[in-house]
């Protein structure tokens, strides 16, 4: 992962946390003393009140909240190793080749639920600042707000897990594609195939090749025993032919008296 693909996930906050400072600025100035948050339909009264400096200690303790905990889980996210992060198809992207992409995804997807929090806040804040008097002080205004918002996060937890995660069909692909090692051998995933000594790498046999001759057998060194008992061991294999006739061995000396 580059250092711009690194950087564009905070480049997104930070345009955010300047958005939602810049509306508590504003809000500072323009809010009156006593700022309404909830107006009656029925009477067209207040429901809720707050004071202008209340409101705008409210409003900075959630952004900075906000940019904490993104923090917090930004750094978390980066130093995990990847065999402890939950990920759907942990198969795929548990792999070394995916888990750069793994954690850019994590990284972009914090970041856009980061900044959608703190331009909600923003919103409420310049929502306050029109809706005080005129046509905008109705009580649905801001329920509409806050309900879009709460959709677009459960709408995001349940994308997030499903098709944030889905690896695309070439990713796949080019998964499941045989791996080309450097000597021109082709090895499919799981085979342990090694090539023998003396051979080229990525040659076949070919068909009509013959087979190498049969290895002459070794000469046996233990003794043979023929008819007239043991024999000295040979070393020129065994002998062809017919046994040969019983030979008593000649006795030293001259005969017994």
């Amino acid at each position: 992962m580059n250092l711009v693909a690194r950087l564009r996930p905070a480049l997104r906050v930070a345009v955010a946390l300047a958005g939602v400072l810049a509306a508590l600025a504003v809000a500072s100035r323009l809010l009156p003393r006593r700022v309404v948050l909830v107006h009656l339909s029925e009477t067209g009264g207040t429901a809720f009140a707050a004071s202008r400096s209340d409101l705008g200690l409210l409003g900075l303790l959630l952004v900075v909240g906000i940019v904490l905990v993104w923090l917090v889980a930004a750094a978390f996210l980066a130093v995990t190793p990847a065999r402890h992060l939950l990920v759907p198809h942990a198969a795929f992207w548990k792999q070394p080749a995916n888990r750069a992409e793994m954690r850019r995804r994590y990284a972009r997807y914090l970041a856009v639920a980061t900044s959608a929090s703190l331009w909600f806040v923003a919103v409420l804040f310049v929502l306050a600042i029109v809706s005080q008097e005129g046509p905008l002080a109705v009580w649905w205004l801001p329920a509409a707000i806050s309900t879009a918002y709460v959709l677009f996060v459960l709408v995001g937890l349940v994308w997030v897990p499903t098709a944030g995660f889905t690896p695309s069909s070439s990713a796949r692909a080019t998964a499941q594609a045989p791996a080309r090692t450097s000597g021109g051998i082709t090895l499919t995933p799981g085979s342990r195939s090694r090539p023998g000594p003396g051979t080229t790498p990525g040659a076949r046999p070919a068909s009509g090749a013959s087979r190498p001759a049969a290895v002459p057998p070794v000469a046996s060194s233990t003794p043979r025993r023929g008819p007239g008992g043991p024999t000295a061991p040979s070393g020129d294999g065994p002998r062809q032919g017919p046994p040969r006739p019983y030979q008593p061995r000649p006795r030293s000396g001259g005969p017994r008296g």
